[in-house]
């Protein structure tokens, strides 16, 4: 499997699609390739372009724009796990090649001619833009990294003969259900209330991740507030989704 996009709204998954072609068009026209109808999406609102290994996102000049982590983006590079808003829809993006562990530098995958050109095209954006800090790019690549890195280990652990990833299951602490222990036992386990607060639980490769999906309150992760994008969670760990909180269990077999 290649790289792909699931869609979600409000908590809610609507759709999951495979970025299998060169140019992947999201917008509220039918003949885009993703199709989101819905008031905050433009007829033709953003794409994805697949050059070689990369995964680019651009902005279509929508009238309420793309947002990549939490940052207004006309052009840019996306990895795995990122999480592009499109209006009220969520965009998150798995790229198996990243489990795989066949990206060993993260820079040189990344950096290619056709991006050098296309930032150059956008040079009169980019300096419109409100400059990020050095240290939260930093501290972004830096994160990036070291979940590749995770991820790449834990893929290979699982693909050994003989080698299963242990059950995991989340307890419910707090909230409706308490007592109840909910299985991820499937590649996506939303949790929280739709309407409210969510959360989507990923396993990929034996590792778990759990990323926000939506709502007014910050997801956390033993008590402490995580941001965009996808974070590794392990047995023992404690999620809360607004007023819901979960532990991270070993499921019985």
């Amino acid at each position: 499997m290649g790289a792909r996009v699931v869609v979600s709204l409000e908590g809610e998954i609507v759709m999951e699609t495979p970025l299998s072609k060169p140019v992947t068009v999201v917008g509220r026209h039918p003949g885009c390739d993703i199709v989101i109808d819905a008031p905050h999406v433009s007829a033709r609102h953003m794409l994805f372009r697949m050059v070689a290994q990369t995964v680019y996102v651009e902005d279509l000049a929508s009238t309420n724009g793309t947002i990549v982590n939490g940052i207004p983006a006309a052009h840019q590079v996306v990895h795995h796990l990122d999480l592009i808003e499109v209006g009220k829809h969520k965009l998150h993006l798995f790229d198996e090649s990243m489990l795989a562990g066949s990206v060993g530098n993260l820079e040189n995958t990344v950096v290619t001619e056709y991006e050098r050109t296309m930032l150059a095209a956008h040079a009169a954006v980019a300096q419109a833009a409100p400059a990020r800090a050095p240290s939260s790019r930093a501290e972004d690549d830096l994160d990036r990294t070291r979940m590749i890195r995770a991820l790449g280990d834990g893929a290979l652990e699982q693909s050994r003969p003989g080698v299963k990833p242990p059950p995991f299951a989340l307890r419910v602490l707090a909230g409706g259900g308490r007592g109840d222990t909910i299985a991820l036992d499937k590649p996506n386990t939303m949790i929280g209330t739709v309407g409210t607060d969510t959360a989507l639980v990923v396993r990929r490769g034996g590792k778990l991740l759990i990323a926000r999906l939506g709502g007014q309150r910050p997801l956390k992760l033993n008590r402490r507030e995580l941001g965009p994008g996808a974070h590794p969670i392990q047995e023992k760990d404690v999620i809360e989704v607004g007023a819901a909180s979960f532990e991270v269990v070993t499921a019985a077999t």
